[in-house]
């Protein structure tokens, strides 16, 4: 009875709200003004080794983030030497002077610190977050593993072997077969960001373990790298937990190689296709070399990019994945690096939906490019961005990762503190604009890895531009 009585009283309540909520309709209100938001500022020094430091005061809870950036990518490395600076990153903590890789982690478990060293296409790097009592002791042990690895030979093997792996299982998938077949389309041979910085089975069977040791001897260098603490410390704290940790360091300082990376001329729309014989799916890249973070039109682009591709509600989403089911998901992927970098639509397509999923994400491309997106888009778009940017750095890690995007592409160290009033005053007029000048809808990159038995002939149907079939390497081969 008493059962009863409840689910009739919610009844009711429902009856009664119901012409309430009729009144509002279902039209969300417009956003509102933007909140005050402070992003703390940076303050920075540099120790008397060359060490450059940066601080950013956090001081919501006694945590400490400190990340060591060493200015040795991937991109500075040789190509036939493919994923040599991430294998040297990755075995940095794999051992110091009187302590191995399981003593070193136990140690940062004792302390309650989180410890990871690796490398990317930019920077080599150890991060270590820890509780404020406790972080300068973790801190001094993490800038040992930059300073003094001691490489031990059977844990380059495990790692080179671990390395090896990861690129047979990337080309092993659509996804890696189209993502590295894309790279190497939209730049030309030798550029560094051509390749990826895990390497390939090629270059990294030819890896060895003295090659990681000279790689350390000649790019790990004081003048060559950066501490940036971010959390509950003060600069003064700041400046004693530096000199502890890195201050005694000393190594020759380091010529650093030019990096150049042009890309690919295109005349016209190139589509390459990648054979996975058996595949389900179909991974597809439609896009083009991209704007460097710096260029002016930066936040406009930001902006365009999630109105055709920044969310579930975007437009490519909206298309492939809500009206027509081919897909779980599209989106854009929007990667600006230094000087230069990428802009795709990206998915994975059903194999018997491959070649219509292209072609609308063609138009869909073409379309962005040159039509002016409505204004009611336009504010959905840069108030999800804005919403979502507090979030992104209300952490220490997570506004440590935002600071380092700052130093690694030598971007205004308060570059963040106005970027959501920069997004949010993107008009339509910059976001058209943006769309002539930076994308080249009739000279893209299309690239298509999957089962080619089943969907190269209703591709090259579509008659988008020159049809390209490359082996898993990147060799044209027809």
């Amino acid at each position: 009875m008493n059962r009863l009585r409840t689910i009739l009283t919610a009844a009711a309540l429902a009856c009664a709200a119901a012409p309430a909520a009729a009144q509002h309709g279902t039209t969300p209100p417009p956003p509102g003004p933007l909140r005050p938001f402070r992003v703390p500022q940076p303050q920075e020094f540099t120790l008397a080794n060359g060490v450059h430091v940066v601080v950013v005061p956090q001081t919501a809870l006694p945590i400490v983030d400190g990340r060591i950036l060493v200015r040795a990518g991937s991109v500075y490395e040789p190509a036939a030497k493919g994923g040599l600076a991430q294998l040297t990153g990755n075995l940095l903590d794999q051992g110091v002077p009187g302590m191995t890789a399981s003593q070193i982690a136990a140690r940062m478990e004792r302390l309650g610190a989180q410890f990871s060293t690796s490398g990317g296409y930019a920077t080599a790097f150890t991060d270590v977050v820890a509780l404020k009592d406790v972080f300068a002791e973790a801190m001094t042990l993490a800038a040992r593993t930059v300073m003094e690895p001691t490489f031990p030979d059977n844990e380059f093997t495990r790692l080179r072997t671990q390395m090896l792996t990861g690129a047979i299982q990337r080309q092993s998938t659509v996804e890696g077969l189209a993502a590295e077949a894309f790279a190497r389309a939209v730049f030309q041979p030798g550029a560094a960001y051509a390749r990826l910085p895990g390497g390939s089975k090629a270059t990294l069977e030819t890896l060895t373990l003295a090659d990681v040791k000279d790689w350390h001897r000649r790019m790990y260098s004081p003048a060559n790298t950066t501490l940036l603490l971010v959390g509950d410390l003060t600069v003064a704290e700041a400046r004693r937990i530096a000199q502890q940790a890195l201050g005694s360091w000393s190594a020759p300082a380091v010529q650093v190689p030019v990096v150049r990376n042009p890309v690919q001329p295109v005349q016209g729309t190139r589509v390459i296709l990648v054979d996975r014989p058996g595949s389900v799916q179909s991974g597809v890249w439609v896009g083009q070399a991209g704007m460097g973070y710096g260029d002016p039109a930066y936040f406009p682009m930001l902006a365009l990019s999630n109105v055709l591709g920044g969310g579930f509600k975007a437009r490519v989403n909206m298309n492939l994945r809500e009206r027509h089911g081919w897909t779980y998901g599209a989106f854009t992927s929007f990667t600006p690096r230094a000087e230069v970098g990428t802009f795709a639509i990206t998915s994975s397509i059903r194999t018997n939906a491959t070649d219509s999923a292209v072609a609308e994400a063609v138009r869909e491309y073409r379309r962005i490019a040159a039509e002016p997106v409505p204004a009611e888009e336009l504010q959905s778009a840069t108030a999800n961005i804005v919403g979502s940017f507090p979030n992104t750095v209300q952490t220490v890690q997570g506004l440590t990762g935002r600071m380092e995007t700052l130093l690694t592409y030598g971007l205004p160290l308060n570059f963040w503190s106005s970027y959501r009033e920069r997004v949010a005053g993107v008009t339509a007029a910059e976001l058209a604009r943006v769309g002539q000048q930076k994308l080249s809808p009739n000279a893209i990159t299309v690239v298509i890895a999957g089962d080619l038995s089943k969907i190269e002939q209703p591709i090259r149907a579509l008659n988008l531009g020159t049809v390209e079939v490359w082996n898993p390497l990147g060799d044209k081969v027809r």
